[in-house]
């Protein structure tokens, strides 16, 4: 009957614990029937006490992993020796006595794993018998050292059996005792060679001390479920009937695979084996291969998808283009008729505004005419009133002598002196004031009589000194200046006489001649004033009809630069379109030439992506053959390898899994460059040692190669040689320094001239048991962990011609002839 579901899914809960608990481990197992079978026995062995198991099947059959698990379940720890090429007995008493100091004084629970890979002595097995019939060693623990373990137990003993007396022998007794109970023996061996059935003889303890627990084959239900757990994920173009027949053909791959084996070894007598863990490798090779090829060859189609896009487009983009191009001709034309009518309506502008610009243009001479005629009238003018400055400032200088302090003294005289008075005449004269009537004076026939009375009330006024500085000059008339003559032509109408006779106010004198003298002067420039005032009104007409003119001229102007700027934005647009249309013009030229140069090709890459399309609907049962070639012809001459072919192509044909019948996994796992730089290091160029060639490169596993004749080696030391290739063997002294430089630098390593057994340190580097640290990983060697760099490869190459390696060897690595 079918295990219980809750039983498996209660096991997948216990691995996923394990791997978060153990460091490094990536346990990832699949618990088919037979490995639920297997891990209750072990389980139920090691929880009993003095439980200890006897695991036999070939190597990869899952013995070691459910020993850890089923351990890891029963709350154990698990302890294995770390071998080394200096691994003696004295080693192996050493780990003993810790097994013993853990199960015996500490109490704990705890899992002894030992393999046949790890008895480097067979003096090994004697130690072990002794455990596993009595429990005792013989030797082990020196007399102090009994003593330390007595005191330790003393109170744990006292306390489990009260009534038992400490003596040494009792708690040495009860030391083995709690020792045997809590220590759990695993052997995991193989029961292929004689070398089993001699080691069940010579030390009986093994089978008697133990239950035993037989692993066979994995059946092909055990094959496909492990087959459907790697695959179930992961994509594979085809249907899901096709992916469910690809999961059985695998089982049967592996099936067939085995039987073949045996019959190889009938026909040549040459033993190669397959285990579990080859078809483990076979199945996460299917999983890179079919990636690989899966994004090389969908490359490739994508490359002639996006050809045939841009050939589509391109002519997508030509009628497009046309289309563009008959719109922007159709533009331009509008664009040129709309020019050459602005151009039309600017040229009209332009000679309204070339019309206004000659009239302003005749207003403006016409205004600077009268601006020349005024300019060179006032200059004549202030040239002759410049004359009469000298006498006018000294007239004005003798008036602000005059205080009204002055007029007042003269006022108030009774008989003023004759000069005054007629000097007051002449002002009277000068401002048009009455004067009495003009009769000869009594006193002074030779002069008029003065005015004085009129005088008087002249100067009684307030205003009267400013008025004399105030006085129109230009208001003199030629009769006031007649009028004047007979006064001012008289002897003593001078300033001397007046500065005698009249003291301060002679200055009225100086005043009134110069205001005669004056007249003689501004008579002639009063007509050149009163001409300029008619030239200036004339000037005001001209400016004003100007500033008209100029007004109207900045409007005209300003419709010009209007229509120029409407012109030139036509001419731009005119421009652009021009030149969008060359350049629309250029391209659907260049597209057209583009697609007529490919039209040939345009079906090329429509069949060649169709092809490409359909070689990845192939590669499901093409990577089934590559990969299949990859993890098992390499042990199998070239007869068998293409027997093993043909079988598998029959198996594809009869479960309809699409492939290339014309398929040759040569070409499709390499290519001819390639085969040719092999041939140049050295490979020999027949069919069998190109596909040894590919294994060696694309195989998962690292590679063991049998060349009796060293052909091998000269070809990888050819073709390694550029990369610093370290050459070494297992039995060079440096041997270890060799492996972990190699590691850590990156480089390749060949181990030359092995025998039939390798060093146990090289196991996790062969198995690839390598540990995540941050962003680079690590790798046990020995006792010591190694950091692995990108670059490292391992080569291993034997002499012998027919080697006889053990399953668990033939496992870890993946041999090929190089005959």
């Amino acid at each position: 009957s079918p295990p219980p579901d809750d039983l498996r899914e209660r096991l997948e809960t216990y691995m996923i614990q394990y791997n978060e608990t153990i460091r490094g481990a990536g346990m990832d197992m699949v618990f088919f029937k037979d490995a639920m079978v297997h891990l209750v026995k072990i389980s139920r062995i090691i929880r009993t006490d003095r439980g200890n198991a006897l695991l036999v099947g070939v190597g990869g059959s899952g013995k070691q992993s459910l020993t850890r698990l089923a351990s890891f379940i029963a709350g154990y720890k698990t302890f294995q020796i770390t071998l080394s090429r200096s691994y003696n007995v004295t080693n192996l008493m050493e780990d003993l006595k810790h097994l013993y100091n853990v199960a015996g004084v500490k109490g704990q629970g705890i899992t002894f794993i030992f393999t046949d890979q790890e008895i480097k002595d067979e003096a090994f097995l004697e130690y072990l018998n002794n455990v596993l019939s009595s429990g005792e060693v013989s030797s082990l623990f020196a007399r102090e050292e009994l003593d330390e373990i007595g005191t330790e137990l003393t109170p744990v003993m006292k306390k489990e059996f009260p009534r038992r007396p400490p003596t040494p022998d009792n708690l040495y007794n009860y030391f083995l005792s709690r020792a045997r109970q809590n220590l759990h023996v695993v052997l995991c061996f193989s029961p292929v060679g004689e070398k089993f059935r001699n080691r069940a003889l010579k030390f009986p303890g093994l089978i008697s001390g133990c239950t035993m627990d037989w692993f066979s084959r994995w059946p092909k239900d055990a094959l496909i479920a492990v087959a459907e757990h790697y695959l179930a994920d992961y994509e594979i173009v085809c249907q899901p009937q096709i992916k469910q027949e690809v999961v059985h053909l695998m089982g049967v791959i592996q099936d067939g695979v085995a039987e073949t084996c045996v019959d190889y070894f009938q026909r040549y007598r040459r033993s190669t084996h397959v285990t579990p863990k080859s078809y483990l490798s076979f199945l996460n090779g299917y999983k890179s291969v079919y990636t690989d090829k899966r994004t090389q060859i969908g490359g490739l189609a994508d490359r002639m998808i996006m050809g045939l896009g841009k050939l589509s487009e391109a002519s997508e983009s030509v009628a497009q283009l046309s289309r563009e191009l008959a719109v922007k001709e159709k533009e331009l034309a509008v664009a040129s008729t709309e020019a050459d009518q602005v151009l039309a309506e600017v040229s009209v502008k332009a000679q309204e505004s070339e019309k206004v610009k000659s009239q302003v243009q005749k207003v403006k001479d016409k205004a600077q005419a009268i601006v020349d005629n005024i300019a060179a009238d006032k200059g004549l003018a202030e040239e002759k009133l410049e004359a009469a400055k000298p006498a006018l400032e000294e007239a004005e200088a003798a008036l602000k002598t005059i205080l009204p302090a002055h007029i007042a003294t003269i006022r108030n005289l009774k008989r003023p002196p004759h000069l005054i008075q007629r000097i007051m005449d002449c002002v009277l004269l000068l401002f048009q004031k009455r004067i009495d009537t003009v009769i000869p004076d009594p006193e002074r026939p030779n002069c008029l009589k003065p005015s004085w009375s009129e005088a008087l009330k002249m100067m009684s006024q307030t205003s009267f000194l400013a008025s004399l500085l105030n006085f129109a000059k230009d208001m003199i008339n030629e009769e006031t200046v007649e009028l004047l003559l007979p006064y001012i032509e008289q002897d003593d109408y001078n300033m001397e006489t007046a500065k005698r006779v009249c003291g301060d106010v002679a200055g009225l004198l100086s005043w009134t001649k110069a205001m005669a003298y004056f007249y003689g002067i501004n008579k002639e420039v009063l007509p050149l004033k009163a001409n300029l005032i008619l030239q200036e009104a004339r000037l005001d007409a001209a400016n004003k009809d100007l500033a008209e003119a100029q007004a109207e001229l900045d409007d005209k102007q300003r419709q010009l630069d209007e229509v120029r700027a409407m012109y030139d934005a036509a001419i731009r647009k005119k421009q652009k379109l021009t030149e969008d249309a060359d350049t629309c013009r250029r391209k659907m030229q260049a597209a057209t030439a583009l697609i007529s140069g490919l039209s040939g090709e345009k079906t090329r890459w429509t069949e060649q992506s169709k092809e490409f399309q359909a070689q990845i609907g192939r590669l499901v049962g093409d990577v089934v053959l590559c990969t299949a070639f990859l993890s098992y012809a390499g042990p199998f001459n070239q007869e068998y390898r293409q027997l093993l072919l043909d079988i598998w192509k029959k198996e594809l044909k009869g479960r309809q899994i699409p492939f290339s019948s014309d398929l040759n996994v040569t070409s499709m796992l390499t290519d001819s460059t390639t085969v040719g730089e092999w041939n140049l290091q050295g490979l020999p160029n027949d069919e069998l040692s190109i596909q040894n060639g590919i294994i060696v490169t694309k195989a998962s596993r690292f590679p063991l190669l049998i060349d009796p004749q060293g052909q091998a080696k000269a070809w990888i030391k050819n073709r390694e040689g550029k990369c610093e290739l370290q050459t070494t063997s297992l039995n060079h002294k440096y041997f270890r320094t060799h492996l972990e430089d190699s590691l850590s630098l990156g480089r390749p390593m060949l181990i030359e001239d092995v025998g039939e057994e390798l060093d146990p340190a090289l196991d996790n580097v062969l198995e690839k048991n390598f540990i995540k640290s941050g962003s680079t990983f690590k790798v046990k060697v020995g006792d010591k962990e190694v950091d692995v760099m990108k670059g490292f490869v391992l080569y291993i190459t034997t002499k012998l011609p027919n080697p006889a390696y053990t399953p668990e060897v033939r496992v870890l690595l993946h041999d090929e002839f190089i005959l």
